[in-house]
């Protein structure tokens, strides 16, 4: 590869937002390039609604099992949640999803694919290390984003993990909290809850998710509640 690479468009991140930038630019007959210096898939493929939806699903069957009786459908002996084997199926298949994404991501021409990480020298020249320096026209920013730990949490040590942590588990949890009654912290919150790990969802403010009409709030506190311990104006470790 040569050092100095000169395009139209330079691509930062090849997740979901990059790959689309990419394949827009190429669409309307511009060079580009992509390039990507830490794992590839994904995030929604990786850590995020993919797997999620996974352990939604052996969540939801096993809360379907739990209001089964109301039906008249019994099984023999209690519900029992093997953590394991439910991890297992989530990472399984969370690997197939980001092998496909990885396919896709390897069918573009490996002259318009970059290893490594980037940085501006100016507004309009990167130098990826241990790489080329490539000067563009356009950049178009995908890097994602990442969680913000708040300093009130900043002394749990290991056993403070964010949201994408939890698809590298290899078994459910005993116990957990869960700061941040958004729209991930409850989805988690809920089929973690529903697997049979104690839950409590901690927030501060009041708000749950994107909720903003009082009743619906309320509506939807109750049916959460009735789940797992819910504290959407609390945040705190004691």
């Amino acid at each position: 590869m040569k050092n100095v690479i000169d395009v139209d468009v330079a691509v930062i991140g090849a997740g979901t937002a990059g790959l689309a930038a990419y394949r827009a630019a190429r669409t309307a007959g511009k060079r580009a390039v992509i390039i990507e210096g830490g794992v590839g898939g994904t995030t929604c493929a990786r850590v995020g609604c993919m797997p999620s939806k996974l352990l939604i699903a052996a969540a939801e069957s096993a809360h379907s099992i739990g209001k089964a009786p109301a039906f008249g459908v019994h099984v023999d002996g209690p519900l029992r949640v093997d953590g394991a084997g439910v991890m297992a199926r989530v990472k399984r298949e969370r690997d197939r999803f980001v092998g496909f994404v990885q396919a896709g991501v390897e069918s573009i021409a490996e002259a318009d694919r970059i290893r490594g990480y980037a940085r501006f020298v100016d507004r309009n020249t990167l130098q990826v290390e241990d790489g080329p320096r490539v000067n563009a026209k356009t950049v178009v920013i995908a890097t994602g984003s990442r969680p913000m730990v708040p300093p009130l949490l900043a002394d749990l040590g290991d056993r403070l993990i964010v949201n994408d942590d939890v698809f590298a588990w290899d078994d459910l949890p005993e116990s957990v909290a869960v700061f941040g009654p958004g729209v991930i912290g409850l989805e988690l919150g809920q089929a973690l809850s529903r697997l049979g790990v104690r839950v409590v969802v901690l927030g501060r403010g009041g708000r749950l998710g994107p909720i903003t009409d009082p009743y619906v709030q309320r509506a939807a506190l109750d049916a959460f509640g009735a789940e797992f311990a819910l504290e959407p104006t609390r945040t705190c470790l004691g």
